[in-house]
């Protein structure tokens, strides 16, 4: 408890205070208002993508400008309003600055712009297939926020674009041809920034497919562009009864506004689940993971993976052992539900797939049967069958 109350939620009086203070700043600079601030459209038009723009509102060293000014020239960063008001500058190791704002670290280049092989794992249209009864369309390179360890970076370019129609038809085409895929992903980029328009016509040609049962829909809106969220988006989604994939990386990202826009989602029968990628400086801590699943838990979101960071080029500074997940499931077991222990997973190189990776010390063959460890360190036998 001791340790967990350490961990920094968007509920906290420390982040309601730092995001109204900063809101405000963002709000008079801008000339804008309230209703302004709540419209979705108004924060991705005001995003903020150069360093001149993050001065407006913090005091940088001549040292951060130069270095986030380096770095953006080479790779491209945009921030919405409503994220970089949950940033607390005066922490270099704050979760938000350190998902959000250039790190001169990223100029070490180590690493692999397509480590899933996503650019060799596509037989048509905008098609990522690495199983053969589920796969990908990518959809947008759009998102809210580019989060600085995307293991899609090298599509986010110099500018936002949306998948041609022409490319979106001729990947469900390749699906209504391919009886074996019962399962299609959305995603991007991020797929909830289409218009609802253009998702209605992806999702109810999908649904035309016979052999197609499930839809599912990838964002970070949840996190990064709450306000997206409303009934009319709800609305669709249930009507194709669409599955919700999002990804927050730590309690601080779940905020008022953020369960706002859960609410919207599972009060209209859309399942909501999360998707947390393992950081270094991040959450690459028991207590931390711990907290932040217990806050989805409690806001009826499923936790659902976590991701073993990928070896993407320029974030090698975000990378963890494995021992460290490992350390960090091992604590789960027994001191939280089970419904807050997300399955860890490590995506194979090379687009071979996600290998679950789950402590076996838990485990022993012994000569009549098994010898088992519970989360207490107490061992029992099971006689073979």
């Amino acid at each position: 408890m001791e340790h967990k109350s350490k961990v920094r939620t968007g509920f906290s009086e420390f982040s309601k205070n730092l995001y109204e203070n900063t809101k405000h700043k963002i709000l008079k600079e801008l000339n804008a208002s309230e209703d302004d601030w709540n419209n979705p459209k108004w924060q991705l038009k005001n995003r903020i993508s150069n360093v001149d723009e993050i001065s407006k509102y913090i005091n940088l060293t001549e040292e951060e400008y130069d270095n986030i000014k380096r770095v953006s020239e080479k790779y491209r960063f945009a921030i919405t309003p409503y994220y970089f008001s949950l940033i607390d500058f005066d922490n270099p190791n704050c979760p938000i600055r350190l998902q959000s704002i250039p790190d001169v670290k990223e100029l070490d280049e180590s690493g692999e712009l397509d480590p899933m092989n996503e650019e060799q794992s596509n037989p048509s249209g905008r098609i990522t297939r690495r199983y053969p009864n589920k796969l990908i369309i990518n959809v947008t390179n759009a998102c809210p926020m580019y989060c600085r360890h995307c293991q899609r970076r090298r599509l986010i370019g110099n500018f936002d674009k949306n998948t041609s129609q022409e490319d979106i038809d001729t990947s469900i085409e390749f699906i209504r041809k391919h009886e074996t895929i019962r399962e299609v992903l959305i995603t991007g980029g991020d797929a909830i920034l289409l218009s609802n328009d253009r998702l209605e016509d992806i999702f109810n040609k999908l649904s035309k497919i016979p052999h197609v049962e499930v839809i599912r829909v990838g964002t970070r809106t949840l996190a990064t562009l709450p306000f997206r969220i409303d009934d009319e988006l709800a609305l669709l989604l249930r009507k194709y009864r669409v599955q919700l994939s999002t990804q927050f990386n730590h309690a601080c990202e779940i905020t008022p506004e953020a369960v706002r826009a859960i609410d919207i989602l599972v009060d209209h029968g859309v399942p909501v689940r999360n998707q947390m990628v393992l950081l270094h400086n991040v959450n690459d801590d028991k207590y931390c993971i711990q907290k932040t699943n217990e806050e989805l838990h409690k806001y009826r979101v499923i936790n659902y993976y976590l991701f073993h960071p990928k070896d993407i080029k320029s974030t090698k500074h975000f990378q963890v052992d494995i021992s460290k997940g490992m350390e960090i499931m091992k604590h789960l077991e027994g001191r939280t539900s089970g419904m807050c222990k997300p399955t860890y997973v490590y995506n194979a190189p090379g687009g071979l797939g996600k290998v679950p990776l789950v402590p076996m010390e838990n485990i022993e063959r012994c000569e009549n049967g098994y010898k088992l460890t519970t989360w207490e360190n107490k061992t029992i036998t099971k006689d073979l069958e």
